[in-house]
C-alpha cells in the first residue's frame, strides 16, 4: 500500500474507512466530519444523493424557477466543498447545509432584481397536475406560497422541504426557535387566509 493511500485511509474516521456500505449508513455529521479531514469524493457523492432533491424543492420554493434553483443547489454543493474546512465536529449537517443553500438562493434573488427587476419576487413553481382541479388549486397554493413576505417563505421552505426542526431552522436562518415558530405560523395563517380568499392575490 502506497504512502498516500495509509494517510487517505488513517484521515477517514473508523466506520468511513472500510467501504462504500459502510458510508452509506454513516450519520450526515460523520459524513462530514470524514469529508472534512480526507475530502473523499465517495462521501461526498454520498452527501448529495441524500440532499440534493430536498435541497432543490426548497431552493425551487424560496428562487421559484426551475433553472436558477438547480444553479443554487449546485454552488450550495460547490461551496460546501470550499467550506469543508469550516465545518465543526458535533455541529448539526442540515442546518449548517441549508445554512449555506439560503445564502445562495438569497444571492441568486438579489442577482436577478438586479438584472430583471421582474424577478425580484419569485414566480410560482410550475408542475402540471393531471385534472382542471388539481391544477387550479396547485396553481393557486404555488401563487399564495411565492407571494408570502421573504422571511417566512424562506422558514416554511426549510420545514416542509428541507425537514429541519424549528431548532435547526432558527440555526440556519440566524434566528431564535421562537421567531422560527412565529414566522412559520404566519406564514400558515398567510397561506390559509390568502386561499379562502380573505386577501386578494397581487
Amino acid at each position: 500500500m502506497s504512502l498516500a493511500s495509509q494517510i487517505t485511509l488513517q484521515s477517514i474516521p473508523a466506520p468511513l474507512a472500510a467501504r462504500s456500505a459502510e458510508i452509506a449508513c454513516a450519520t450526515d455529521e460523520a459524513l462530514m466530519d470524514g469529508f472534512r479531514l480526507s475530502g473523499d469524493e465517495r462521501v461526498f457523492e454520498e452527501l448529495v444523493r441524500r440532499h440534493s432533491a430536498s435541497a432543490y424543492r426548497a431552493a425551487l420554493a424560496i428562487v421559484g424557477s426551475t433553472g436558477p434553483a438547480e444553479d443554487a443547489v449546485q454552488e450550495s454543493f460547490l461551496r460546501l466543498i470550499r467550506a469543508r474546512g469550516e465545518w465543526r465536529p458535533g455541529a448539526g449537517f442540515r442546518s449548517w447545509f441549508y445554512a449555506i443553500l439560503r445564502n445562495v438562493c438569497r444571492d441568486e434573488l438579489r442577482r436577478a432584481a438586479r438584472t430583471d427587476p421582474e424577478r425580484a419576487a419569485p414566480s410560482a413553481p410550475r408542475e402540471p397536475p393531471a385534472s382542471l382541479e388539481v391544477r387550479e388549486e396547485a396553481a393557486a397554493a404555488a401563487r399564495a406560497f411565492a407571494e408570502l413576505p421573504e422571511g417566512e417563505r424562506e422558514v416554511l421552505s426549510l420545514r416542509i422541504h428541507g425537514g429541519l426542526e424549528f431548532s435547526r431552522i432558527a440555526e440556519a436562518v440566524g434566528i431564535s426557535t421562537e421567531a422560527a415558530k412565529k414566522r412559520a405560523c404566519r406564514a400558515l395563517e398567510l397561506l390559509r387566509r390568502r386561499l379562502s380568499g380573505r386577501i386578494p392575490a397581487r
